[in-house]
């Protein structure tokens, strides 16, 4: 998560490896405030499946105007 390597369990979803990484992180990103990208820049959905190896990064979600 963001360069940073994170241990999680088998089974573990997006969300949970962002909780592993920061519980703010993890708030935020229920918030909205935060989305979710894999290492080839693909977003990824909270409760998507996790793969050995795989890397994400968070990022600031960009205000929509309405």
């Amino acid at each position: 998560m963001n360069n940073r390597e994170v241990v999680i369990f088998s089974g573990a979803i997006v969300a949970d490896a962002v909780r592993a990484y920061s519980r703010r992180s993890a708030k935020l990103l229920e918030k909205g405030k935060f989305r979710v990208f894999d290492q080839y820049g693909n977003q990824t959905e909270a409760d998507g499946e996790l793969t050995e190896g795989q890397k994400l990064f968070l990022k600031k979600r960009e205000h929509e105007e309405a």
